[in-house]
């Protein structure tokens, strides 16, 4: 049976229809070859009526959205009101579970930047969020002149020689600085080996420049769609 899975987040819609995978700007649809029989999805996006017309009109099929549980698969969410931890950053931290069943951290980096702990008997003990590189480098663009990044140059930690690269180091390093900061919070909260797992857009970007060592897993969300529409 040939299933899309769909992980929409506020900036990319990423996609993967059996070996065929990618991404696109949010909220866009794949087009495939042949159509799928079935359709998952995974939307930080308010519009899931729009999400669910727009399936259907393409596929010919109803959505199946993944919703933030109370418990699944063995991890229990650490929200008072489940309903309120967005949708992929629990399907990303039940994804991990089902990797190691230990302690771990799951760090997210996309539009914002997410980590969030998973205890090692399955508690997701809560998380922090933080502007992304984009939300970051906006808000300097809105307020002062003359700073965007240049796009086609890659982040670098040493310090820039003109305005638009030392925007593009000062943001990177505080992304950098935000995630190593939260996986030493989470070494220091727990007594037994952690597993730290890097998702997100920006997450092959910043692997290679963290001081820890993380697996870099940039389906995780889409994995965690399986476990939660089965």
């Amino acid at each position: 049976m040939a299933i899309l899975d769909i992980d929409m987040g506020n900036t990319r819609t990423k996609w993967r229809c059996g070996d065929e995978a990618g991404a696109l700007p949010a909220p866009e649809l794949p087009r495939l070859v042949a159509g799928p029989e079935r359709v998952r999805v995974a939307s930080v996006l308010g519009n899931r009526d729009g999400i669910a017309a727009e399936i259907r009109r393409r596929f010919g099929v109803e959505a199946e959205f993944a919703a933030t549980s109370a418990s699944l698969a063995g991890v229990r969410c650490g929200y008072r009101e489940p309903s309120r931890l967005g949708v992929d950053r629990w399907l990303a931290v039940v994804a991990a579970w089902q990797r190691t069943h230990h302690a771990l951290a799951v760090i997210s980096v996309g539009t914002a930047a997410c980590a969030d702990f998973v205890d090692a008997d399955g508690r997701h003990a809560g998380g922090y969020i933080a502007p992304g590189l984009r939300l970051l480098a906006d808000t300097l663009d809105r307020r002062t002149a003359d700073v965007r990044p240049d796009p086609r140059r890659a982040p670098r930690l040493e310090p820039g020689t003109d305005t638009q690269q030392a925007v593009a180091a000062g943001t990177f390093l505080m992304l950098s600085a935000f995630v190593d900061a939260a996986i030493a919070r989470l070494h220091t909260r727990s007594t037994v080996p952690v597993a730290v797992f890097l998702t997100g857009g920006d997450a092959a970007l910043l692997a290679p420049r963290l001081g820890a060592e993380v697996r870099c897993e940039p389906e995780l969300v889409l994995d965690g769609l399986a476990i939660a529409v089965p």
